[in-house]
């Protein structure tokens, strides 16, 4: 897993890092700045003869763009600097930089507190790299930094920021009432800041690229976090391997309430993607109406049309899809979540439990899929994300279950009450009938053995993928739920061939 640290953390990792590898804070900054201007290129190519405008702070971030504009000075791109000096203070690593760019062209540099803003001019094909504050900002941002900030974002001009865009905290920004830089892209220092996770802080961070400086991954390792990003590798450790004497025992019997008149295709979704995750024998429970609907779109299933009142048989229970909210809906979602075996809810299941709060009391060894309109239904409203999460990772732990609250970046609760984060980023899966498909990878999981851990890290990454392989073959617009479904097989094989041969190998 790769650490989401908070922004005292960054700093500590840094001096960490020069104790460690026995640099000065001005060579971590040269680091820091050709591996900025290194993945600058890799977007924009040659500089020659392009327009920039670096707009720096005197803090280590103004460093950083100081140190940008050498290198761009040095391979004859047309830089201007503006450097924000309206405090006395200036890090020394700044100083430095901005001394270097003045002896290389003196011209190029205007100290903006002796400048009328109204002089100050970005022409439209103009990068601009925002180098005003970074992580560690805690005040809102008002007066003259408030008024560069609108002429940045006033521009038509693309905007670049480096490590975070200015006026942005890192965490929470419930109470920053202050100006921040809409920028196009955001070129991370080592972490990707907590506040990149969310949804409402997008249109500051634009597209993130993450920029490794070298920090010293023992001092990383021996930090405390409770905000993780997943990686394949963290999938791989735990996906089960299959031996030849296996049987369709082996992978479990998983058993879903799914389906009403008019909602089939919920059904159909959720139950192809449980088969297609590896489940050994599939029971959906669904109304007569849809049956012979149902027989013939997955004849891999068995079918029930009257519940036994026994989930004893069954190794794992999903209820949700398209089940409608109805009395004879409530019943069941109130039996599975009494029977002791471990589930997952979603959708229709979900808006049940929401108007049942005696429900919501009593549930646990679960994993519940929201959307964020249904976390708002299940569990009010918050006034902040990172309010939000601290509630998910409560609830998740007097609960003894999982929450996957599903965006385009996915926040999942852990029952030890971490929080984990898959960066999913694709609005091709942002359509009706995915959280089907999604709540079929989960129960298959489940009914194979996995926890509720690890079916929820598994599932919400195993949906990911598939979902960017369908969306890079039929669009972002094209992409349909049946398309990721289609792709399951390619995801699974790559982690069951990855998993092979780390076993092989040790």
């Amino acid at each position: 897993m790769k650490k989401i640290l908070i922004s005292s953390q960054t700093q500590q990792l840094d001096v960490q890092t020069m104790v460690a590898q026995g640099i000065s804070s001005y060579e971590l900054m040269e680091r820091a700045v050709h591996e900025l201007y290194a993945n600058m290129r890799t977007v924009c190519g040659k500089v020659d003869g392009k327009n920039f405008v670096v707009v720096s702070g005197t803090g280590n971030n103004g460093g950083d763009g100081l140190g940008v504009a050498r290198l761009l000075i040095h391979d004859n791109a047309d830089v201007k600097v503006w450097v924000c000096d309206f405090s006395e203070k200036m890090s020394a690593e700044c100083r430095k930089n901005l001394d270097l760019v003045m002896a290389m062209d003196s011209e190029c540099v205007t100290m903006l507190s002796k400048t009328d803003f109204d002089e100050l001019v970005i022409p439209e094909d103009t990068i601009i790299i925002d180098a005003m504050f970074g992580t560690g900002l805690s005040r809102s941002v008002t007066g003259k930094y408030a008024d560069i900030i609108n002429i940045i974002n006033r521009s038509a001009g693309k905007v670049w920021s480096i490590d975070i865009p200015s006026g942005l905290f890192g965490e929470d920004n419930a109470c920053n009432n202050g100006a921040i830089v809409n920028a196009d892209a955001t070129f991370a220092i080592g972490n990707m800041p907590l506040s990149s996770m969310f949804a409402e802080n997008y249109v500051h961070y634009g597209e993130i690229k993450l920029v490794d400086i070298g920090h010293d991954e023992k001092s990383r390792e021996a930090m405390s976090t409770e905000f993780n990003v997943i990686e394949e590798d963290d999938v791989v450790r735990h996906f089960r391997i299959r031996h030849p004497f296996d049987h369709k025992g082996t992978f479990g019997h998983a058993f879903m309430v799914t389906g009403s008149r008019g909602k089939a295709g919920a059904a159909i979704m959720a139950s192809k993607a449980c088969l297609r995750s590896g489940v050994g024998l599939l029971t959906l429970l669904s109304p007569e109406d849809i049956c012979e609907i149902m027989q013939i779109s997955v004849p891999e299933a068995m079918y029930e049309t009257n519940f036994s009142g026994s989930f004893e048989k069954y190794n794992a229970l999903g209820i949700g899809p398209g089940v409608g909210t109805g009395a004879s809906a409530c019943k069941y979602v109130d039996a599975v979540i009494n029977s002791g075996k471990p589930f997952v809810a979603d959708a229709d299941a979900l808006n049940i439990i929401a108007k049942n709060n005696f429900m919501l009391e009593k549930l646990s060894n679960c994993i519940l899929t929201p959307h964020p309109k249904e976390f708002e239904r299940l569990f009010g409203c918050f006034g902040s994300s990172v309010e939000r999460l601290h509630f998910m990772s409560c609830f998740s732990r007097e609960h003894n279950c999982a929450i996957i609250l599903k965006g385009g970046v996915t926040a999942i609760s852990l029952t030890n009450g971490s929080i984990l984060f898959y960066i999913g980023m694709n609005p091709g899966v942002a359509t009706g009938g995915s959280g089907d498909v999604l709540t079929g990878i989960i129960t298959s999981l489940l009914a194979q053995g996995y926890t509720v851990d690890e079916a929820a890290v598994a599932g919400t990454w195993i949906h990911g993928e598939a979902g960017k392989l369908a969306s890079a073959e039929f669009g972002m617009v094209s992409t349909l739920p049946t398309d990721v479904i289609a792709k399951l097989p390619l995801v699974t094989t790559r982690l069951y061939e990855h998993n092979r041969v780390l076993n092989f190998c040790n």
